[in-house]
């Protein structure tokens, strides 16, 4: 019962993960954010300002999203910039690349120690993740999706689920 109540209620509730695993995991960008490459905004001189990404993140389309949509008369779209480092990271997340590759590409480029790198990345990732435009994929790159870390009973799914999917792969 104690386990329970500071498992669920002191940490949130959020499962623990580890470092190893972190940097193992693979972001993949949300598909329904549309992005972009443009000057940044506020630049006093606009041909040396540097190419950010712009994300167009789209409103809810449930009932209550269409409601307060109407309401408030919202757009489709909001827009969101990011800074140079973000960009490049947002650029990087595509699924094929895991977060310490992303980690030594960013240290390489704006030339920070491997600590810096690592801090402002998974910070990054966590900030993305959070805003539910990238996703952390623990499966490895080309792997079908029934094998994904976990398996049916980290789901679950018990030993049933294992069983009917050997039974239809046969």
């Amino acid at each position: 019962m104690i386990g329970w109540f500071k498992e669920r209620i002191i940490n949130g509730g959020k499962p623990k993960v580890s470092r190893a695993q972190v940097l193992a995991a693979r972001p993949l960008r949300n598909p329904s954010v549309e992005w972009s490459r443009e000057r940044a905004r506020g630049a006093e001189e606009p041909d040396e300002a540097p190419r950010v990404v712009v994300l167009r993140v789209p409103r809810r389309r449930d009932r209550w999203g269409n409601l307060v949509a109407a309401v408030f008369r919202l757009p489709d779209f909001r827009k969101v910039e990011l800074d140079e480092i973000g960009s490049d990271v947002w650029e990087m997340c595509d699924g094929t690349r895991d977060v310490e590759a992303l980690t030594k590409a960013i240290c390489a480029t704006y030339r920070l120690n491997r600590r810096q790198g690592e801090a402002s990345v998974t910070a990054y990732l966590r900030m993305l993740a959070e805003r539910r435009y990238v996703v952390l994929s623990t499966r490895k790159a080309g792997a079908p999706a029934a094998a994904a870390v976990g398996g049916a009973k980290a789901r679950g799914g018990g030993s049933k689920g294992s069983v009917s999917r050997r039974r239809k792969q046969a």
